[in-house]
């Protein structure tokens, strides 16, 4: 760290504010940050500090605000320690941290959950089962019936998350989304959700089932169709943490705070 900020990373310049404001819960000048990122002009931050709080617009409730040439935060990381996470996992990264991407994991679906108001079971939670135990166990749940075998060579086969929204009357043909969460940087190199696979694993209709991506990044306008165009129905952050946000999950958001806490940032 650079006295009490985290060292500026170029190309993370929005995390980075962010993450100094929410950790320190104290205002950042422009000033400031000139003197810590200093191969950055005044132009620079200005455009940086625009651009933060325009993305604030896509949060159902804002993070900050910017007085003259200050950035105010007006919560605290302990307020909204998932979208913190979040944060955390976009500046540095997401290798060899398995408990913070389950993490993810299980914010994403109570995200997803809340969206289309269904259930979701998610790959490996609470007990870690195999591919093949996770598909016997939620034909049943879709009316589904169970198809062909995944090869072993699949350990979740692209998937982390079932949701699915049931009609409630016991018969198939309901509404089925296959999500992938990507905690890492670079998440937007992975390969979208093999559905021919998926629906001979279990034979769901073609028309009914959808595949979504979850994303501690933020995806701005510019690259948002083409994202869509390449994972399905897209969660970045910002709708990770709106929709997971109307029914918080009190036992997960414990343990969040404790993964930050013990992340010692």
């Amino acid at each position: 760290m650079t006295g009490n900020y985290l060292p500026y990373i170029q190309g993370r310049e929005i995390e980075w504010l962010e993450l100094n404001l929410l950790k320190s819960n104290l205002p950042l000048s422009k000033s400031t940050v000139m003197s810590i990122a200093t191969e950055v002009d005044e132009n620079d931050v200005d455009s940086w500090f625009s651009e933060l709080i325009d993305r604030g617009y896509d949060l159902d409730e804002h993070m900050y605000e910017l007085r003259g040439n200050t950035l105010h935060p007006l919560i605290s990381w302990e307020i909204n320690p998932e979208y913190f996470l979040c944060l955390y996992f976009c500046y540095n990264g997401a290798s060899k941290d398995s408990i913070g991407t389950k993490l993810f994991e299980r914010i994403s679906g109570i995200a997803m959950k809340n969206y289309i108001g269904g259930e979701i079971k998610t790959f490996g939670f609470p007990n870690g089962t195999n591919l093949n135990s996770f598909l016997d166990e939620i034909a049943p749940l879709c009316f589904e019936q169970r198809g062909t075998e995944a090869h072993s060579d699949y350990k979740d086969d692209g998937v982390d998350v079932l949701c699915y929204k049931n009609f409630g009357d016991n018969r198939s043909g309901n509404m089925y989304i296959l999500l992938q969460c990507a905690a890492g940087i670079n998440w937007a190199s992975k390969s979208r959700i093999n559905l021919t696979r998926w629906v001979r694993y279990i034979f769901w209709p073609q028309t009914n089932i959808i595949t979504s991506i979850s994303t501690t990044d933020y995806v701005d306008r510019a690259t948002w169709v083409k994202r869509v165009d390449d994972f399905g129905l897209l969660l970045d952050r910002c709708r990770v943490i709106n929709w997971y946000s109307k029914n918080i999950d009190t036992d997960l958001r414990n343990e969040v705070i404790q993964w930050c806490i013990d992340k010692n940032i």
